[in-house]
Parts: structure tokens; C-alpha cells; sequence
């Protein structure tokens, strides 16, 4: 396998990159995130009140649209803090991340040209395979998907940002085997999914999940030298369990159609892993496709 195009996000992670500067970042970037949703989440109670913020963080919460638009939206805050950890600590232009912003786009746009197929055929084989009850009206669903795919886009990009173009690249950059900015982001990565709180006994197993994902996205970035792949692989995803078909009490405001168990029944949802995990493969190769021709 040929890696060579990861020097277009390695490259400029050489110049400011040490250990100590990786460790000051990943605080830095955790304590203004954690600072902007402090602040967002002020803004919020005095304008929308105490009791419909509290829905944001209640484990198991049936939340409405605009509620589970706002916690996607909150990931803009990760962005920023981001943003500002790669001007501060590491003098660099934070596009230097995506590895470029119009091949980005471009790259983005070729893996959703297969993406697209795939998404298609996934749809096809929920309806012919799963039950299900519809939450929203067409319409509704309908006027609120633009803002939702613009919404889960921020999510994704966000998370993409952190993971695999700044934590593998400053790896990368460091020298680290590749086997270690493979693995750890992507450990990390399932360890920020762990929720034991909202997800009960599958927390481990969504985490595991996580893992396996983050792997994909950092094998997808390492060949293509842009986090557009990546970003549009876990767009899909997120797009598919968020506003196609999903969990009506773990970010199902959004989802048009809604599985009739919820997010505290283990068994059903681990019986339902291997499915998931197979899925989320023939995704990756969906892009792996599109992205040679």
C-alpha cells in the first residue's frame, strides 16, 4: 500500500513538532472547546431557559430537531479551538489540516460520487430488511435536510480535524512507526465515543466500533494526503444513523425513520454490530473505488 500522499499533511506538521507541543495541544484544544461550550451553553439558557439546555446532556432524551441541530452544531466549537491550537502552539495555517482546501473538496466530492451509490443501496436494504415506524412528516423532514447535512458535515469535519489531521499528521511528523498514528487516533477516537452513560453495557462495543472506524479513516487520509475521503466516509455514516434511519432516544431528532427499540436495549443493538461493522467496510471500499477512477 502506497502512503506517499500523507507527506501533503505531514509536511508542514514538521516544523513545529515535538511530543511536548502534541501533549500541550490536545490540552489546549480540550480546555477551549470546553471553554466555548461552557459559553454556548450560558448563551443558550438565557435565551431557550434551564429546562431545554438539561434535555441537551439527559442520558436517553427524545430530543427535537432543533435540539439534536444544536449539539451538532456544538462541534463548531471543536473546529475553532482547533483552529486556534494550530496558529498558537504550532504556527501554521490551520488549512494545512484538510491538506489543502480545494483538493479537499475535490476529493470530498469524487468520495461521495461513490458514496452516493452505496448510500442508495444501504437505503434499499433497510426497507427491505428492517422495522421501523416514521417520526417526522416528509416535508418537515425534508425542509430541515439542508441544514441537517450542513450540520452533520460540521460534526464530521470536526472530528476528522482532530483525529486524523492533526493527532496522526503531528505522529506522523514525530517519526512515530506507522502503526502508532494509526492506532492511537483511532483509539483515542473510540475512547471519545465510550458513553457508558447514554449507551449502557454497549458503550465498549460502540467504542470498539469507534476503533474500527478511525482505523479506516486514517488508512483513507494516509493514502489520499487529504481528510476529504475521510470526512465524506464518515459524513455517510453519521448521515445513515442520524437523519435516514435511526435511534429516537440517542440523537434521533433529525431521523425521518426511527428503529422501534431504543438505545438501552443491549442485546438488540450488539446482535446488530456485525451488520454495522460490515456496512461501514463496504463503504470504505465504495470509496476506495470511486477514488481511482
Amino acid at each position: 500500500m502506497s502512503y506517499e500522499p500523507h507527506n501533503r499533511l505531514v509536511a508542514p506538521a514538521r516544523q513545529k513538532s515535538s511530543v511536548f507541543r502534541l501533549a500541550f495541544g490536545l490540552i489546549a484544544t480540550t480546555f477551549l472547546y470546553a471553554f466555548l461550550l461552557a459559553l454556548g451553553s450560558y448563551v443558550l439558557k438565557l435565551t431557550m431557559g434551564n429546562a431545554w439546555v438539561g434535555d441537551l446532556a439527559a442520558p436517553g432524551g427524545v430530543l427535537t430537531p432543533g435540539q439534536t441541530l444544536t449539539i451538532l452544531g456544538s462541534f463548531s466549537f471543536l473546529i475553532m479551538a482547533i483552529g486556534l491550537v494550530i496558529i498558537l502552539v504550532h504556527h501554521r495555517n490551520p488549512i494545512s489540516l484538510l491538506g489543502g482546501l480545494t483538493l479537499t473538496n475535490s476529493q470530498f466530492l469524487l468520495a461521495m460520487r461513490g458514496l452516493v451509490t452505496y448510500l442508495g443501496l444501504a437505503i434499499i436494504f433497510l426497507f427491505l430488511t428492517e422495522d421501523f415506524r416514521q417520526q417526522l412528516s416528509f416535508v418537515l423532514w425534508l425542509t430541515l435536510l439542508p441544514i441537517s447535512i450542513l450540520f452533520i458535515l460540521i460534526q464530521a469535519s470536526a472530528e476528522e480535524l482532530v483525529f486524523r489531521g492533526y493527532i496522526q499528521s503531528q505522529l506522523a511528523a514525530l517519526g512515530a512507526p506507522r502503526i502508532i498514528w494509526i492506532l492511537i487516533p483511532s483509539i483515542l477516537f473510540g475512547l471519545l465515543h465510550y458513553n457508558p452513560s447514554a449507551m449502557n453495557e454497549l458503550a465498549p462495543w460502540t467504542a470498539l466500533w469507534a476503533v474500527g472506524f478511525g482505523i479506516l479513516a486514517a488508512d483513507l487520509t494516509a493514502r489520499n494526503g487529504t481528510l476529504g475521503p475521510a470526512i465524506a466516509l464518515h459524513f455517510t455514516n453519521n448521515f445513515m444513523a442520524l437523519v435516514v434511519l435511526g435511534l429516537e432516544d440517542f440523537l434521533g431528532g433529525l431521523s425521518l425513520y426511527v428503529y422501534p427499540f431504543s438505545s438501552t436495549d443491549t442485546t438488540e443493538l450488539v446482535s446488530r454490530m456485525p451488520n454495522e461493522a460490515i456496512g461501514i467496510f463496504v463503504a470504505y471500499l465504495f470509496v476506495r473505488l470511486a477514488m481511482r477512477t
